[in-house]
């Protein structure tokens, strides 16, 4: 009898063990590299890759390069170290990255750009409100204002040098121009701040106080610019009220959607910055299921908000997503 017991305790010692080893190696470990994760967008971002990862069973590491591209290239090495199957991070300077991206491909670690691309990216995510393509955001975004002020004279705020917004402000100037608007200035929010922004656009206000329109690579700016109106006196096109000078951003932060509800500012592209780290979780997952196959990169549909739809706006931890269900570009 004791020999029995004996035996089945032993048995289920060694299914408990042979379970454990299992689990340990089926874990996965996944990372992203934000460029500034203190940006209310990236914390959406964040705030879905955690849950995908979590109901696929993953662990998850975010690390912050702070606008650092130097900082991303060591938080590559960070997180191979940790042996992570899979990475995505929006690349600050793709040349400075590459070295680093193509080591982790050496290892077999797959990357997702996340509206980036380059040397060694499996793979990328992109915002629609990210892509130049003909009849997409931006021509969408320029015809909305000619309709409503034709021949409009705009001043365009850039941001860092970062690829991504500077092919965002490419492509926004060209669509203006094609649609028959006059850009009559261009000024770069280097410190990615709202507050920066508000200085500069105060300056902008002083130098062509005939502006008709402000636009902006972020929602930041955005909101920075409309202080810098307001303390101008001058009038902002938002709300009830359709006379004034226009300002639009991008990344439908909550609180430049209000601003747009408050008619503060006019409007701003929601990118679905929560649709997005969910489209990044399963670009991750094509990758670590399927290492030599090709992978076709991934565009999260966007939407611009002005007073005309504002109702309809969903808070994005709100928006029932999973892995089955990403509203992506066909």
């Amino acid at each position: 009898m004791k020999r029995s017991i004996v035996l089945a305790a032993a048995a289920a010692l060694m299914a408990t063990l042979s379970a454990s080893a299992s689990f340990a190696q089926d874990n996965i470990t996944i990372g992203y590299i934000s460029p500034i994760a203190a940006q209310p967008g990236q914390q959406v971002i964040n705030a879905a890759m955690e849950k995908a990862a979590a109901d696929l069973g993953w662990q998850w590491r975010l690390l912050d390069a702070n606008l650092s591209a130097d900082r991303q290239v060591s938080h590559v090495d960070t997180l191979l170290t940790l042996g992570v199957k899979a990475f995505a991070s929006w690349s600050l300077d793709p040349n400075a990255v590459a070295g680093a991206y193509s080591r982790a491909n050496a290892q077999g670690v797959p990357v997702i750009g996340v509206n980036s691309s380059g040397e060694g990216v499996t793979s990328s995510v992109w915002w629609a409100a990210n892509l130049c393509t003909e009849g997409g955001a931006y021509d969408q975004q320029a015809a909305w204002i000619a309709e409503r002020a034709p021949a409009a004279k705009v001043i365009v705020m850039g941001g860092p040098p970062v690829p991504s917004i500077q092919n965002n402000v490419t492509c926004f100037t060209n669509a203006a121009k094609a649609a028959g608007l006059e850009i009559i200035d261009q000024v770069d929010n280097t410190k990615d701040s709202a507050a920066n922004a508000s200085t500069l656009a105060a300056d902008e206000i002083l130098r062509f106080p005939d502006a008709q329109v402000f636009w902006a690579y972020n929602d930041q700016s955005a909101l920075g610019i409309s202080a810098a109106l307001a303390s101008s006196g001058k009038p902002i096109y938002g709300g009830q009220s359709k006379e004034g000078v226009m300002i639009f951003g991008i990344n439908g932060d909550d609180d430049a959607i209000q601003a747009v509800r408050d008619g503060r500012i006019t409007g701003t592209w929601d990118p679905d910055s929560y649709a997005t780290g969910w489209a990044v979780a399963l670009a991750m997952k094509n990758a670590i299921d399927n290492p030599t196959g090709e992978h076709p990169d991934l565009t999260v549909k966007s939407t611009l908000f002005t007073s005309d739809n504002i109702d309809t706006w969903v808070a994005p931890l709100e928006r029932p997503y999973s892995l089955d269900n990403i509203p992506l570009v066909d």
